[in-house]
């Protein structure tokens, strides 16, 4: 966590707040990010008695921003320095887009691997903690249970035929622990085929999760990590080392 905020907080784009929720966390998450606070007056803690879910807590984030623009950060993930620079700057010129996200690495814990995972360059959707988008009191469909977050950005950022522009350079390293589930896994939890038919998204996406379904996980992370081997484009292996220093 503390690895995540800093690479926030050392953005070489500084004009930034920095908003985190906890939500009612059982360890020392609140007594550290006060401490942190306490050096950087850009972050702003929220405390939540009762445990609000994800994209309430963000939808009550949105409603505290300020900004011009808001960046989503997924609790373990780390950006590369110049990811709000780069990002800010295309937003700035490009008027036309109503987001922008980038490439991200993909580093799990358990088997020490990594590979890159890029979207197209003009799209409706990009990887979630990549995402900075124009702050127009867009907001989370609660009533979508599963990938929200896609839902989010095909259908409320993207409607009336708006786009988001992705970098094909890797600017976020996604940390994925042993033991944590992502909010999908979560959701699966006892859910049936049917429950995942009836999700409000895309055939692809139900297709992605029925296969989730059907696979034992460890399976599927095997699979993924065999697909993607050595991926990294050569012209971004300097990105994706300088993010992999925090994990290798």
């Amino acid at each position: 966590m503390e690895l995540t905020i800093k690479s926030v907080l050392w953005q070489s784009y500084s004009n930034i707040e920095l908003l985190i929720l906890d939500n009612n966390s059982r360890d020392k998450t609140v007594e550290i990010i006060k401490k942190m606070a306490d050096q950087d007056r850009r972050m702003r803690l929220f405390i939540k008695k009762t445990n609000i879910g994800p994209y309430p807590g963000l939808n009550f984030l949105l409603e505290c921003a300020k900004g011009k623009y808001i960046a989503i950060n997924d609790h373990d993930d780390i950006w590369h320095k110049d990811k709000l620079l780069e990002q800010i700057e295309f937003l700035e010129k490009y008027k036309e887009y109503v987001g922008c996200g980038s490439a991200i690495i993909n580093w799990y814990e358990k088997y020490d691997r990594h590979f890159y995972r890029s979207q197209l360059s003009n799209a409706s959707i990009a990887w979630h903690t990549s995402l900075v988008f124009r702050n127009k009191g867009f907001r989370y469909d609660l009533s979508i249970k599963i990938a929200t977050d896609f839902y989010f950005m095909r259908n409320i950022l993207c409607s009336h035929k708006k786009l988001i522009y992705n970098f094909q350079e890797p600017l976020v390293l996604r940390r994925i622990f042993m033991g944590n589930q992502n909010l999908s896994g979560q959701w699966m939890k006892n859910r049936s085929v049917m429950d995942i038919l009836g999700l409000k998204i895309g055939l692809f996406d139900k297709l992605a999760l029925l296969n989730r379904y059907l696979l034992p996980q460890e399976l599927v992370e095997r699979v993924v990590l065999w697909k993607y081997r050595n991926t990294i484009p050569s012209k971004y292996k300097e990105s994706a080392e300088r993010l992999l220093e925090n994990v290798i």
